[in-house]
């Protein structure tokens, strides 16, 4: 596991991290003036939506980028148990907090060549 030194508060975390889980700090923010486009953001009130009105069918995991787990919902989309699950999704979606959601699904997308 890579870590880096927070520039914030010198706490050490992990390299996918998006923010320092100590003082909250942006981080890789500051090279590109605001934008890092190794970071992908995702949008909770969008995912929940998703979850919400096509869960069945997966989109909200597929947004998400659990490509794997949004194939089961859509393969088994025809017993509407998907549809519940979704249904469960939105309502944990919902009640996770802003920086949780980031720290879970706004990963650093790595570079391999």
């Amino acid at each position: 596991m890579q870590t880096l030194d927070c520039p914030q508060c010198n706490h050490k975390i992990d390299l996918n991290v998006v923010t320092c889980p100590q003082c909250h700090a942006a981080q890789g923010f500051d090279s590109l003036s605001g934008v890092d486009p190794d970071i992908r953001i995702k949008n909770q009130r969008l995912a929940i939506w998703f979850s919400l009105l096509l869960g069945g069918l997966g989109l909200h995991k597929f947004y998400l980028g659990q490509h794997l787990k949004g194939s089961l919902y859509l393969a088994f989309s025809w017993t509407l148990v998907p549809m519940v699950v979704g249904w469960v999704d939105a309502f944990r979606t919902l009640r996770m907090t802003p920086f949780h959601f980031e720290q879970r699904y706004c990963k650093r997308v790595s570079q391999g060549f």
